[in-house]
């Protein structure tokens, strides 16, 4: 592949990028936020880094290296090279108890890392031939280095001549800063840890050897067709390379291949990374090309302290709601000020994940998203953290699962969230007793595990469990100036004398979170109908001889109503801009959907009237619409503010319209004038039209066969005598 080619592929890659300016800020010694043990030797950090008007979001690993039950490796993606998967995948399939994103790669080639890798104990890349990259590793010492890696290694022919091998599991790419092309006149060798069918440069030919080093196939000037197999190794050689394999070697020939790397310090662990962002305690000016990398991103990066003995890993959020993102400088300036005496950026942007295993937890939590909170990206290897302790005890600490914040009236479940033992292993909570109670000692609140808020002001919950483990968390209950607003519903709205309703009652948040409210913090009122509460039913007495009623219940300041109906009347319900209504709870559509002009709600009226059992008719000519409906005639002039109601005018503020072939009419002066109730529910955009002559005629038709207690009483002295 020549240069040309090189520069297309990188433009691409410059195309997917977006570039922001930065400013620099110096960070004194930074505190978390929160801090916590979350394996031997395992602390997880969280910082929030404030950058002049914008807050970022950063998750650090603090790794005690000489801590014999933590162990870190390469978690490679789905288990080998060209198998990508996403952070979380990884962490799940090795089941981790922290897994961050690891090295380089180009997105656009067949998925291996840029750096050098150790997986298990075995090389499994080389570094590209860059200038200014750096890697991190561990070894046998348990001590850790960020240090430039050169890979070396030669093949030797039966005769004895050698060539010099390139690299291990590489993807294409370019030199530096000689610019060579590292499938040109180049041995690379591929062993089975690719995965992939397809390797390098497909022109190039290839040599199939088996673990003995004999030479089993050649395929001249294309690949094999086929992964690597097992326990074996693909060599692909090119030009002056190629001549040599040909020329020194055939089917059947011993290559001796030998490579490492170095500097060789019995690596336990090893992976790729970029430039230096500290040195000896100082920042590092990134002086390597950021056209792809620059700008305010989400960022990865690895420290150690001075000794070697303490490893950080850092991410932080970009592009989100709560997390603005870094520049290079500004990471330089994060990890210095955590204590690390050297640093590298690891792969960043779109790549950036953090997951981990939460205090006494067993499933991973993602504790740094996604740019964007997208989806994640699929990569080629993790850092992968283990509590490798096997065996786990009694519970020696515990969470309480609950809310932080309630209001008066607010109930909620404070339960066992997560326990763990001295190890920090988790434990069931399942197989836990316990008791709880509150520092008011409100034995009343209590139902169980069931805590009802009834005084405001902090409150600690304090859970004990049966072998004595006790936690406490603090809880703030809120009065109802933390409510922004009421939401009331009730198992019926229609409704006969004697009947019983139930109501409940929603407070949303302030935080727009929703909450069931206890009756007891609340107010009733009944406008309408004859009836009486008793915690939170409405026990209806009568009527009144009324259509419906409202019912206005308050918390505080903050009140809401609901409307309840007659069972025998009709009521219409349909939404602005929505086509759909519906009669006495009976969905139905119509062709023309309501909709709200100067501040007046226009209605299709054929649908409203057609639905009350009414009648409509139009003149064209005249362009007035009649409405015909019990013992009213409505006249309506399209575009004229004066009506008649049975032969007398009507001024009305907004006349009515033609709107794609229907007549719509403000809705509330026309029902007003049927003699109908009707509401609107603002934040519902719902339109409720009652049609209260139906019940009326109800009441009228059953005094007509129900004589009256006086008609009764009359017809008995009249038998008697």
């Amino acid at each position: 592949m020549n240069l040309k080619l090189r520069n297309i592929c990188y433009s691409l890659i410059l195309a997917l990028s977006i570039v922001f300016t930065s400013v620099s800020t110096t960070f004194a010694e930074s505190s978390p936020i929160f801090s916590e043990i979350i394996a031997p030797g395992l602390i997880r950090k969280e910082y929030k880094v404030d950058q002049g008007d914008k807050k970022t979001i950063i998750n650090v690993l603090e790794c005690d290296l000489d801590n014999p039950f933590l162990k870190i490796a390469v978690i490679p993606g789905k288990g080998k090279y060209n198998q990508r998967a996403t952070v979380s995948q990884m962490a799940s399939r090795v089941d981790s108890t922290a897994m961050v994103n690891g090295d380089f790669f180009n997105m656009l080639l067949q998925g291996t890392p840029e750096g050098p890798s150790i997986v298990d104990g075995n090389l499994q890349s080389s570094p590209c031939v860059m200038e200014g990259v750096y890697s991190l590793g561990i070894d046998e010492s348990n001590t850790g280095h960020i240090e430039a890696i050169k890979f070396q290694g030669k093949v030797t022919a039966p005769n004895g001549k050698t060539y010099p091998i390139d690299g291990l599991n590489k993807s294409y790419y370019w030199h530096e800063p000689s610019t060579e092309y590292s499938h040109e006149n180049k041995i690379q060798i591929y062993n089975d840890f690719w995965a992939a069918s397809t390797r390098g440069d497909k022109k190039n030919t290839e040599i199939l050897i088996n673990s003995n080093g004999v030479i089993e196939q050649i395929s001249e000037n294309k690949s094999f067709p086929f992964p690597v197999p097992d326990s074996k190794m693909i060599m692909q050689v090119d030009g002056v390379a190629k001549d040599f394999i040909l020329q020194n070697s055939k089917i059947g020939d011993k290559l001796n291949i030998d490579y490492s790397i170095s500097p060789d310090r019995n690596w336990k662990f090893l992976i790729g990374g970029h430039a230096l962002l500290v040195n000896n305690g100082q920042k590092v000016p990134y002086t390597k090309d950021i056209n792809v990398l620059g700008g305010v991103r989400a960022r990865t990066a690895a420290g150690l302290s001075k000794d070697g003995k303490k490893l950080y890993i850092a991410s932080a959020e970009a592009r989100t709601k709560r997390s603005a993102g870094m520049s290079l400088d500004n990471l330089s300036n994060f990890m210095k000020s955590i204590g690390c005496d050297i640093a590298v950026n690891l792969d960043g942007g779109g790549s950036t994940t953090m997951v981990v295993k939460n205090l006494g937890e067993s499933n991973q939590s993602k504790i740094i998203n996604p740019e964007r909170n997208g989806a994640e990206r699929a990569v080629v290897n993790g850092i992968g953290i283990f509590n490798t302790v096997k065996e786990t005890g009694p519970a020696v600490g515990i969470k309480i699962n609950g809310p932080d914040d309630m209001i008066i009236g607010q109930s909620a479940d404070f339960t066992i969230k997560s326990a763990w033992d001295e190890n920090y292993k988790p434990v069931d909570p399942n197989t836990m007793t316990y008791d709880l109670f509150d520092s008011n000692e409100d034995e009343a609140a209590w139902n169980i595990t069931n805590f009802l808020a009834r005084h405001t002001g902090e409150v600690d919950i304090t859970l004990v469990t049966n072998n004595g483990v006790r936690s406490t968390k603090k809880v703030n209950v809120h009065d109802f100036d933390f409510v922004e607003s009421l939401i009331v519903s009730s198992d019926k709205t229609k409704i006969n004398s004697e009947d019983t309703v139930n109501f409940t009652v929603k407070a949303k948040l302030k935080n727009k979170k929703e909450v069931l409210l206890d009756p007891s913090v609340l107010k009733y009122q009944i406008d309408g109908f004859d009836g009486e509460f008793n915690n939170g039913v409405l026990k209806v007495n009568s009527l009144n001889d009324n259509a419906s009623a409202k019912v206005t219940i308050s918390a505080g300041d903050k009140s809401s109503s609901i409307r309840l109906n007659d069972i025998n009347s009709k009521v219409i319900k349909m939404k602005i801009n929505n086509k759909s209504y519906s009669i006495n709870g009976e969905n139905k559509n119509m062709d023309a959907a309501p909709f709200i002009k100067d501040n007046r709600t226009f209605v299709p009226i054929r649908f409203i009237v057609s639905a009350l059992d009414g009648e409509v008719s139009w003149n064209n000519e005249a362009r007035i619409a009649t409405i015909k409906y019990d013992d009213k005639i409505i006249e309506i002039p399209i575009n004229n503010k004066t009506i008649k109601v049975n032969g007398k005018e009507k001024a009305i503020d907004s006349p009515a319209v033609v709107k794609s072939n229907r007549t719509f009419v403000p809705i509330r002066f026309v029902a007003e004038n049927l003699g109908m109730e009707i509401e609107y529910n603002n934040s519902l955009r719902e339109v409720t039209i009652i049609d209260i002559n139906k019940t009326k005629e109800n009441i009228e038709e059953d005094n007509k066969e129900k004589p009256t207690n006086n008609e009764n009483n009359k017809d008995v002295v009249s038998l008697v005598e």
